[in-house]
């Protein structure tokens, strides 16, 4: 169910809902300045948004979710699998934007860290006991790839995180009832090792095949060792409610991007 705050429509996972250290959210495009195909939260200037739009769009966010624009993190994502840890202060986040990764996971209160999603799976990672978060960013690449098993294991590495006390968010998607993959997709996830089976994320639909992104991240979680109980699902499909989410398969490749974030609350 989405929440609605100044404007900004969004959803939130329940199983973070009482957790008083830490901000998150799934925003949809809703609620900021942008026009056009961009209308109206989008986060991203790379298909031809204004920069100024954009950040008008993050200081909306910012008011809503009481972070500073200046203090949200964005990475140059690149459908891979690398993890950007972020182990003490930062003192230049806008040099830290340009790094290619598609996760990052960190220990530093007061610094939001974002994926931008037009279709993709976003993944909420958080550690309430030892205070450790993290975002993914998944599409078929980085899924099929084990991103989301990757920033975990960092987590768990580099902070000390337990399995046990991770909960987990998956954020809206696109679903398998919009997502058609060719040959090659359906090769990389047929031909990986038994989490990537294709008969249980892959279905053959005519001469089609879909698949089903938000299943296989959430198998991947399992496999992870991260509870049942500590993983939720936003069953919603981008593509579907291209109303309120930017989708690169229904806007035709040229749109925009939602931003997904958590913050621990400063130190």
């Amino acid at each position: 169910m989405l929440k609605e705050n100044l404007g900004i429509a969004y959803a939130s996972s329940p199983l973070l809902k009482g957790i008083d250290s830490m901000r998150h959210g799934f925003l949809t495009r809703l609620g900021g300045v942008s026009k056009g195909r961009f209308s109206s939260l989008n986060f991203d200037i790379r298909d031809g948004d204004d920069i100024e739009n954009v950040e008008q769009n993050k200081a909306v966010a910012g008011r809503v979710f009481c972070f500073e624009p200046i203090g949200l993190l964005t990475v140059n994502q690149v459908h891979g699998n690398d993890i950007l840890a972020i182990e003490k202060p930062a003192k230049d986040l806008s040099a830290l934007s340009k790094t290619d990764a598609d996760a990052i996971i960190t220990n530093q209160g007061g610094l939001a860290i974002g994926v931008l999603t037009a279709d993709c799976v976003p993944i909420i990672l958080a550690d309430h006991v030892k205070k450790i978060i993290g975002i993914v960013h998944a599409g078929w690449k980085g899924t099929v790839n084990g991103i989301v098993k990757k920033a975990i294991d960092a987590m768990i590495i580099k902070f000390g995180s337990d399995r046990k006390t991770i909960i987990a968010a998956i954020g809206p998607s696109i679903g398998p009832c919009c997502y058609k993959v060719g040959d090659v997709v359906v090769k990389e996830f047929g031909g990986r090792s038994s989490e990537f089976r294709g008969n249980e994320f892959i279905v053959k639909e005519g001469n089609a095949w879909r698949l089903d992104l938000k299943k296989a991240n959430y198998a991947q979680l399992l496999k992870s060792g991260i509870l049942k109980q500590n993983i939720s699902v936003e069953d919603i499909c981008t593509s579907c409610r291209n109303d309120l989410f930017f989708s690169y398969r229904k806007d035709g490749k040229v749109t925009g991007r939602q931003l997904n974030f958590i913050m621990l609350k400063g130190n």
